[in-house]
C-alpha cells in the first residue's frame, strides 16, 4: 500500500550542497517524491514546528538554538511516498539516529553527519543533523499541512 511522510533537509544540508545526494540516497530506494517546497524559515513557522519539542525540553536555550539554526535560512521540505507497510518507520532508519555521531554507517547521517549532541548541547544549539523526518501518522499531517500550507 502506497503511503507517504514528511521530511524536510535542514540548513547544514543546503549550507553542504548534499541536496541533490539525498534526494539520489531516497529515489535509490524507491521513494517517490509527491511534492517538495524550498522555503525561507521565519519565526512562527519554525516554532510551530518544534513547538512540542520546545515545551518538552523547557529550555530557553533550546528555543534560542531552534531561531539561531533555522531562522532567515532555506530548507526544502518534501512529501515523499513508497509502496511500504510503515513508511514513517522505514524512512527514520534510512536517515539514521538523531545525534549523527551514534547514527549507523549506511544511514544519511551516518554517511555525511559531522556532529554530535554532546558537542551541540555543550555550545547550546541545535545539532546539526542534516534532516528531520516525522515520527507518527499524526506528525506527517501537522508537518505537510504546516509546511505546504503555511502562507
Amino acid at each position: 500500500m502506497k503511503q507517504s511522510t514528511f521530511i524536510m533537509f535542514k540548513p547544514d544540508t543546503i549550507e553542504r550542497h548534499l541536496e541533490n545526494e539525498l534526494i539520489q540516497f531516497f529515489l535509490d530506494h524507491e521513494y517517490h517524491i509527491e511534492r517538495s517546497m524550498e522555503v525561507i524559515v521565519d519565526e512562527k513557522l519554525i516554532l510551530s514546528h518544534y513547538e512540542e519539542v520546545i515545551k518538552a525540553v523547557n529550555k530557553d536555550y533550546f528555543k534560542d538554538g531552534v531561531l539561531r539554526a533555522f531562522l532567515g535560512k532555506k530548507v526544502l521540505a518534501f512529501e515523499i511516498s513508497k509502496d511500504s507497510n510503515d513508511v514513517i518507520h522505514e524512512v527514520r532508519e534510512l536517515i539514521g539516529a538523531t545525534d549523527p555521531s551514534k547514527a549507523l554507517p549506511l544511514s544519511i547521517r551516518g554517511r555525511f553527519g559531522l556532529d554530535s549532541i554532546d558537542q551541540a548541547v555543550s555550545e547550546k544549539r541545535m545539532v546539526n543533523n542534516l534532516i528531520h523526518a516525522s515520527d507518527s501518522k499524526e506528525s506527517v499531517e501537522r508537518e505537510l499541512k504546516l509546511w505546504f500550507e503555511h502562507k
